[in-house]
């Protein structure tokens, strides 16, 4: 009997050998055991593939591997604190995973290599190019986590979550006013960034990573990543750069990849207009298209919509979940929710009451301030020539340019200014700013 239990623990941890088909290396960052994988002929064109959270780990790019691995030589490994790997309370921060990915390639590819990588991969990945531009032939960012500023990000979490909530519950909420909504929202997420704003102390403590994020490594990379400020990186990365989105991302919104599209000087951006957070195992073919495309040197954007030589006017009342893009020689929308304003030059803009999101745009208002009252405005991807007049507003700038003769930002009464990425007068900003008190 015992001769046939030792039988059968040595063939099960033969097949569980067999079965992982890696290896486990130490890592000096975290002194760490990290599992990793090599697939395809080492001679061949290296990619390497960083995941996003999750335990699932490098496992979520099985399908990818089985695409590349008779062309490339794939490297994929679970980051310390995921999958197989050890686990422990560390301070899992881009840089610092950026640091076991430079050991890691450098011990097992001492040569450039293709990036790709996914969710808080895909910020590593940036990252990681950023830092060590040298190793890195080409960059894919796969619905990339982080990069906007906290609040930003914040803001869109809880309004979808909060959204989401209301619609399931029909007409019982059907007359609440959008205004008080936001308000609500607003409250929401300045409390989870007031908590946010103390976290990096914490982070740089074992003992408060243990009794505050409960040394989770998932919780702690998370919020490593939103405390990490991109501000300056994406501009300085020069790599040949596919920024791959699944229309639909509820996880990392949308406008990361226009603001990442806009900052990075060699970029595309292909939008999956069915997919969500993980294209590449919801929509596979779409999604491979894209990704060897990008591999053999092609390009694959989403090709601009065309803009019509003639600008005309839009002055809207209550309307809700519209879109509007061209010439627009003056806006004016009053008491209207969830508009879209996306690939149109606009001249005068004036917000009443009004929640509004301008996407991949140029607003060009030199004289009159552009007056925003009562209102959430968004402002995505967008270049912008005059100033804005504020009345108890909510401004959001991610990826935006804005030249201003005059004070850029005036504000009557309380508002905020939220900044992810921007430049303002060719200054930089990414940051929260309260105006008008």
């Amino acid at each position: 009997m015992r001769l046939f239990f030792l039988f059968w623990l040595l063939c099960a941890t033969l097949l569980s050998a067999n079965t992982l088909k890696g290896v486990y290396v130490t890592e000096p960052v975290f002194n760490s055991s990290v599992y990793l994988q090599t697939s395809g002929n080492p001679k061949n064109k290296a990619v390497v593939l960083v995941h996003g959270l999750g335990d699932e780990a490098s496992s979520i790019w099985e399908g990818t591997v089985a695409l590349l691995e008779k062309e490339y030589y794939v490297v994929r490994f679970d980051l310390p604190g995921f999958g197989n790997s050890s686990k422990s309370n560390e301070l899992y921060s881009p840089e610092n995973y950026a640091k076991v990915i430079r050991f890691l390639t450098q011990t097992y590819l001492k040569r450039p290599f293709h990036l790709v990588g996914h969710s808080m991969g895909g910020a590593i990945a940036l990252y990681y190019t950023h830092a060590y531009p040298m190793d890195v032939e080409s960059l894919v960012l796969v619905d990339a986590a982080g990069i906007l500023h906290p609040l930003a990000y914040s803001n869109f979490l809880t309004h979808r979550k909060v959204n989401h909530f209301f619609e399931e519950q029909g007409e019982l909420f059907q007359g609440i006013q959008s205004q008080k909504l936001n308000r609500f929202v607003d409250r929401l997420s300045d409390k989870i960034n007031a908590k946010m704003e103390n976290m990096e102390s914490i982070l740089h403590s074992p003992t408060l990573r243990e009794s505050v994020l409960g040394g989770t490594p998932a919780t702690i990379a998370a919020v490593a990543l939103v405390q990490t400020s991109f501000n300056t990186i994406p501009q300085s990365v020069l790599q040949r750069t596919t920024i791959i989105w699944g229309k639909n991302d509820e996880i990392a919104p949308l406008q990361t990849g226009y603001v990442l599209d806009k900052l990075m000087p060699h970029s595309t951006l292909a939008i999956l207009p069915e997919a969500a957070h993980v294209p590449m195992l919801s929509h596979e073919r779409e999604f491979y298209a894209v990704l060897l495309a990008h591999l053999e040197g092609k390009m694959v954007a989403t090709p601009p919509p065309k803009m019509g030589k003639d600008a005309y006017t839009i002055k809207v009342r209550h309307v809700s979940n519209q879109r509007y893009s061209g010439r627009i020689k003056n806006l004016v929308i009053y008491d209207s929710q969830k508009v879209v304003i996306e690939n149109a030059i606009v001249e005068n803009l004036s917000l009443f009451n009004a929640e509004v999101e301008i996407l991949n745009s140029v607003i060009e208002n030199k004289d009159a301030p552009l007056r925003v009252e009562n209102s959430a405005l968004s402002i995505v991807a967008s270049d912008i020539v005059g100033s804005f007049k504020l009345y108890n507003s909510r401004l959001n700038l991610a990826g935006v340019k804005m030249q201003s003769r005059a004070k850029p930002i005036v504000a009557v009464t309380p508002s905020r200014v939220i900044y992810s990425l921007s430049q303002i007068n060719e200054k930089r900003i990414h940051g929260k700013e309260i105006l008008g008190r």
